[in-house]
């Protein structure tokens, strides 16, 4: 039997009452064991909530139905009349039907407002635009029903505290409101069924009649409109509202000071308060809300309240206390409250950044964590304005800790473009159809392992292909034709068809083919297996290709579904809980082309548009996130009103919240605002009430305060500063600075582990503890005086007064030495070397001592791919140029031959210009081989091999080298480059060589010079009497420098040495002058093994470089030197 119909409202102040409540209510059986309990909620993160808390009591949660109020409402309102799923006025699908009336000319000239908008629009803006009007139509239907009535009957209201264009603007929304309503052949919308309601008989309401109880748990606001339809409802089936209230007093009449003064000015003050300050300026949203709940006559209700304070419960902290303030509708007393020193229930952290924010939150938690009675990980969450930006500085500062400082967290509440790895790549997919397929943006696809599992590419075979996209020089566009398509001329060369071209001839031609085929040089030196991946890429490619081809069209919404699956069936393998997260893209783009079939039929939508809609779609924040069982970081509205024991809102900067996005210029509800509507600037200011009101022990605030550049002051958000002013009167001005923590700008700042400071700035970072000690005990070594025991002293070298860290302090502040002492004597197998050997250690002796010695080698830098042609070349495209084409010239082939060669590569760009230079760089080439050929012109001697013995520390040496190409003359080297320091280097110790070696002479004498020919000019090495000394003194410095950093640098020391001993030079060469990146000291071998070295260019350094090459200048001839 059906129970006596009644709407029932329960308030409290404390969600877990009406949870209880809930709970209470729902354990008892339905009416029917089929019918399953109904419940409203407004969020997922509170049907997860009411979920966990009835499994918990209950054992299990079933044959409970979840909905969201307007979900709901249009169910009920479907039993009465037929009316579709989901309403055709609902924005999601009412934005398709008015972007197809934007379409129709007619209408739009018609009107002038209009008609200027679209003028210029594209058609993605034009799609935003429907966007936002189907928005604000929707807010007309919910709160303004009296405009969508006059409309319809083709009136015009009159709106107060309208512009001069309000007029326009509503004569065109009314236009485009018959045609809707014309369109859509109905008039089944929601104010139009509420007013239906009214006059409805039993016959055809009996349908709600057979509802059991439902339960409408938590909303944080609800439309008059909806007030009426509730109360309506309520005469049939048996309704029960759940509403937290944070005040137990009637404070629907309160308004902020800023209100109360303006009234008092205006004569209109006498029924009015202010009561709670926070109360009056944030709470106006639930305030309005439950104001209509109390002033809508028409509503019978019985009401039931249960309202706790803080004070019953024996919690007397600041938080605790303001709390209770709103609660009993008081401001706290003036002077009246004594804020404890342990009492850290309200705190305010300043920081440089948002890592920074990161950083100490992390801080305090753990401190949390090891305190006494600490909170589990899931009774903390941690609320930020822009979650998206936040996601990964998250994941950096908490995904990367220490096991000893690890906490368990979770980041809910990202859309599917940011988490989703099946909705990032589809969107990456229909981006790139619409680019001009660069280099770097096809092989990022390319790597997305949802991708590279399709085409079934690892890890080592990407990289691969990335070389080989360098070496074939691709750099965009599929082919010519693509380019032309681009309005730009349909060269094909730097193609990805020209490339791959290359590539298979570099498969199928002799591996170092330096002549071209088919006007193409062959790329990759492709063999073997490796062209099985080639053929994987060339099938990615030509999918790739036919998805530019047959994307640029546009489709209906039937096609645009088919297409898009198609497209993840094409280039998307996902498998285990990636299955998952392809049904949900398929589940939304499912429902994105329902949207558009409803409301647009088979309107034709551009590839643009399409992407736009499908990333909204995807990233659609309506579900929001959901608690889970470890620290929880979300938005500020994600899990609004749970209650945690620990709530911490970080980044609340100023402007970042409350926002500051201004309401759209037609918008005619903002023009003359009524109590109910939702307004951002109240809802934004309601939730930071809700968050305060739902910490249980502590309220924790963070914000960027310091500028990272030069730490200057910056505004905190609004809502910070109106809370502290509230707090101040009461706590004074002492108590508020201490609720304000400043941090400084490093998180190994030693002001976290000085003594005496506040304790709530420790930190529990033992590696940056024990690096600064180590730092501090360096210190002390350097100046013969012992290190300080005490931790407080001893950490206090590099402050300024202000605490900030000096910059030589900050940069060195875990810097150790990587060598505290020399290596072991190298054993016997290390004593027998080749030139070759001592000439790859004195090129970099910190990388041969690191590589052969230790084993330690830096993997090099990937380059990243380029995505433009070349305009002019570069210092790598010409020395590849010459590798390649040098020896065709030694050879002594045709120099017609050779151009074809050069213009069959990728090394030059194409045109007037490139061609130009290709032409003078190959006549310079040309010349030096003639240079070379001439000084070739004797004969080489037969190969001779060599082997110098050397005793050092009572160690045999020995050094050998076989020379192949020695002539009468002596030595010939040669580059095609300006000379450098490496070719000085390497000409130098050569020679040496071939000054101490017993050469065998036959008929004549062989000359002990070396010429050495560079592009700029030559230098001669004359004979060295003493080269057999010199070279030994080199032993001596490998064998020092297989033990420990040799302070050799040749390109430093070749300055020092060539400029008379100019230690400027040398330090501007070693640092790289104004282009850091050119010093050698950027070179991560000699970082590594040069750490914490105060002066690499020591006097260590001036022997070195006076050992290697003090005596050369002696045998020198360069004209270049003077």
């Amino acid at each position: 039997m059906h129970n006596v119909a009644m709407f029932t409202i329960h308030f409290s102040n404390k969600f877990q009452a009406l949870r209880d409540h809930l709970l209470e209510a729902t354990a008892s059986p339905s009416a029917s064991t089929f019918s399953p309990t109904e419940i409203i909620v407004p969020s997922a993160a509170i049907q997860r909530k009411i979920e966990l808390s009835m499994a918990e009591q209950f054992g299990i949660c079933a044959n409970v139905r979840f909905s969201y109020l307007g979900q709901w409402v249009w169910q009920q309102l479907g039993k009465i009349w037929p009316v579709p799923s989901v309403s055709p006025f609902a924005p999601e699908t009412l934005a398709w039907r008015i972007l197809k009336i934007l379409d129709n000319r007619t209408f739009v000239l018609a009107h002038s407002r209009l008609r200027s908008w679209m003028a210029s629009a594209d058609p993605v803006m034009r799609y935003e635009l429907a966007m936002e009007i189907a928005s604000l139509v929707d807010q007309v239907i919910t709160y303004r029903p009296n405009l969508i009535e006059a409309w319809s009957s083709n009136k015009h209201i009159c709106i107060p505290g309208g512009t001069r264009t309000s007029g326009q603007d509503q004569q065109w929304q009314a236009e485009l409101w018959r045609r809707i309503l014309h369109e859509t052949g109905s008039d089944r919308h929601l104010s139009a069924m509420a007013k239906k309601l009214e006059s409805l008989d039993d016959k055809a309401i009996a349908p709600l009649r057979q509802n059991g109880i439902t339960h409408i748990f938590c909303p944080p606001t609800i439309a008059p409109l909806t007030i009426n339809m509730l109360n309506r409802f309520s005469q049939w089936m048996d309704l029960r509202l759940y509403v937290l209230n944070p005040c137990r007093e009637y404070w629907f009449d309160i308004v902020d000071r800023k209100r109360l003064s303006y009234l008092a000015s205006a004569g209109k003050a006498d029924h009015h308060e202010t009561g709670n300050q926070l109360l009056a300026s944030w709470g106006k949203q639930t305030q309005a809300m439950i104001d209509l709940l109390f002033d809508n006559t028409a509503l019978t209700c019985q009401e039931e309240h249960s309202f706790t304070s803080n004070a019953e419960g024996g919690k007397t902290s600041l938080l605790a206390q303001v709390q209770d303030a709103i609660l009993d509708l008081q401001d706290l007393p003036p002077s009246g409250i004594t804020v404890d020193q342990n009492d850290r229930s309200i705190e305010v952290h300043v920081c440089h950044s948002l890592t920074r924010e990161l950083e100490v939150l992390q801080d305090q938690l753990l401190a949390l964590f090891a305190g006494e009675n600490p909170p589990l990980p899931d009774e903390v969450l941690v609320v930020t304005p822009n979650l998206k930006d936040a996601a990964p500085l998250i994941d950096a500062v908490f995904g990367t800790a220490s096991p000893a400082r690890s906490i368990p967290y979770t980041i809910t509440g990202l859309g599917n473009t940011q988490s989703n790895p099946v909705a990032l790549a589809l969107l990456d997919l229909l981006s790139l159809a619409a680019s001009r397929f660069t280099a770097s943006a096809v092989f990022k696809l390319l790597q997305q392992p949802l991708v590279s599992q399709r085409f079934q590419l690892n890890e080592a075979q990407l990289m691969d292909i990335h070389r080989w996209i360098t070496e074939s020089g691709i750099r965009w566009g599929m082919d010519g034709a693509h380019r032309r398509e681009m309005q730009l001329p349909d060269d094909a060369r730097y193609t990805f068809r020209d490339g791959l071209h290359r590539l298979f001839l570099g498969y199928a031609l002799p591996a170092a083919c330096t002549m071209p085929f088919a006007s193409r040089l062959p790329a990759g030196d492709i063999e073997g297996t490796d062209a099985i991946i080639l053929g994987r890429f060339q099938q990615f490619v030509s999918q790739l290709d036919i998805l530019r081809q047959t994307l640029h069209r546009e489709r209906n919404a039937s096609e645009w579904r088919s297409c898009l699956l198609d497209l993840l069936e094409t280039f998307t393998a996902p498998h285990g809980n990636q299955l998952d997260e392809a049904h949900e893209v398929q589940t939304r783009i499912r429902e994105l082309c329902e949207n558009i079939q409803q409301g647009a039929g088979d309107y034709p939508i551009s590839r643009d548009v399409i992407l736009r809609a499908l990333r909204e779609a995807l990233d659609d924040p309506a579900r929001g996130g959901v608690p889970t069982g470890t620290v929880t970081f979300t938005s500020m509205s994600s899990l609004r009103n749970l209650p945690y024991r620990i709530i911490c809102a970080i980044g609340i900067n100023d402007r970042a919240f409350p926002t500051t996005q201004a309401a759209s210029e037609f918008d005619l509800i903002a023009h003359a605002p009524k109590r109910g509507d939702r307004q951002r600037r109240h809802d934004e200011r309601n939730i930071f009430l809700d968050l305060l009101l739902a910490a249980q022990d502590r309220f924790y605030l963070s914000y960027t305060g310091r500028s990272i550049r030069d730490n200057s002051e910056m505004p905190p958000s609004v809502l910070i500063s109106d809370f502290l002013d509230y707090l101040t009167p009461a706590i004074g001005e002492a108590a508020r600075k201490r609720l304000v923590l400043e941090h400084p700008l490093q998180a190994f700042s030693t002001r976290y582990y000085q003594q005496g400071i506040d304790t709530r700035m420790n930190s529990s970072n033992e590696t940056f503890l024990q690096a600064l000690l180590l730092r501090q005990a360096t210190h002390a070594q350097y100046r013969n005086t012992a290190p300080l025991n005490e931790t407080a002293s001893a950490l206090d070298d590099d402050s300024d007064d202000e605490g900030n860290e000096n910059e030589a302090g900050a940069a060195n502040a875990f810097v150790s030495p990587f060598f505290t002492a020399p290596l072991p004597a190298p054993e016997a197998t290390w004593r027998m070397i080749t030139l070759d050997q001592l000439l790859q250690f004195f090129s970099n002796p910190s990388r041969y001592l690191l590589r052969q010695r230790m084993g330690i080698r830096f993997s090099e830098a990937q380059d990243e791919l380029a995505d433009e042609e070349p305009f002019l070349p570069d210092y790598d495209e010409r020395r590849a140029l010459s590798n390649r084409l040098l020896p065709l010239f030694l050879k002594g082939l045709p120099f017609d031959h050779i151009r074809q060669a050069a213009l069959s590569g990728t090394e030059y760009p194409p045109g007037i210009v490139g061609e130009a230079l290709l032409e003078k760089e190959l006549r310079a080439m040309e010349m030096f081989a003639s240079q070379i050929q001439e000084a070739n012109a004797a004969p080489c001697l037969s190969p001779q091999t060599c082997t110098l013995s050397f005793t050092i520390n009572e160690e045999t040496w020995e050094l050998t080298h076989r020379f192949n190409d020695l002539r009468p003359t002596g030595l010939l080297r040669y580059r095609f480059d300006d000379v450098r320091a490496r070719d000085y280097l390497e000409g130098w110790i050569t020679h040496l060589f071939l000054n101490a070696a017993e050469l065998h002479e036959t008929s004549s004498p062989i000359a002990r010079e070396t010429l050495w020919h560079s592009r700029d000019g030559k230098y001669v090495l004359h004979p060295v009497p003493d080269a057999y000394a010199q070279l030994h003194a080199l032993i001596s410095l490998y064998r020092q420098g297989l033990c420990e950093p040799l302070h050799f640098y040749p390109r430093s020391s070749w300055e020092y040495i060539s400029s008379h001993h100019n230690p400027y030079k040398a330090e501007a060469r070693w640092r790289g002058g104004r282009s850091e990146m050119s010093g050698e000291a950027r070179d991560p071998n000699y970082r590594q093994a040069l750490r914490a070295m105060t002066n690499p260019l020591d006097d260590a350094f001036k022997h070195c470089a006076q050992t290697v090459f003090g005596t050369m200048l002696d045998a020198l001839s360069d004209e270049r030197m003077g």
